[in-house]
């Protein structure tokens, strides 16, 4: 008898990874292309997520996951790398909330809670506060929830899902 096991792996790994590839990265309004940065949405999905680089160590905001709203963590890592890329680049806003980057069902977008007019973190930090939602908010796939840019209460990450809001 044929053994259809490894057939159907194959095949499933075959239509896993090819998914990932047709999901296009998305910069947010403002945000450098991925072309000028010399970067592929196959490059983000492809590099996967990094070692937790922090704890829970800034108190100024608490950082809170949520499944209301929700984008898969593939989704979200690119996102992550996507900003991660961008080391010191500003990631800032002018006003309170700004989408900055989006991949299928995900949406990364930073929030202004400064009270004042503007709110700004390196790209790299506010990488890091994405990276403590997949971490620390991931629910079978699934990733929601909001947290502080690293080193900045002022400006806080959030990941929804695109239709959210």
């Amino acid at each position: 008898m044929f053994n259809k096991i490894p057939l159907y792996a194959a095949l499933l790994c075959a239509l896993t990874s090819g998914v990932a590839a047709a999901v296009e990265v998305i910069p947010g309004p403002g945000f450098p292309t991925l072309e000028s940065l010399g970067l592929t949405s196959e490059e983000l999905f492809a590099k996967g997520p990094p070692p937790t680089k922090r704890g829970e160590v800034e108190k100024r905001y608490t950082n809170v996951c949520q499944t209301y709203s929700t984008g898969s963590v593939d989704n979200v890592i690119a996102c992550f790398n996507y900003l991660e890329a961008l080391g010191t680049q500003a990631c800032g806003l002018t006003g309170d909330n700004i989408i900055m980057c989006t991949a299928g069902d995900a949406q990364v977008g930073g929030s202004n809670i400064s009270g004042g007019p503007s709110a700004s973190s390196y790209c790299s930090d506010a990488a890091l506060g994405v990276q403590w939602i997949f971490t620390y908010c991931n629910n079978g796939g699934q990733v929601g929830g909001s947290a502080a840019a690293n080193g900045n209460g002022n400006l806080i990450m959030s990941v929804d899902n695109i239709s959210w809001g």
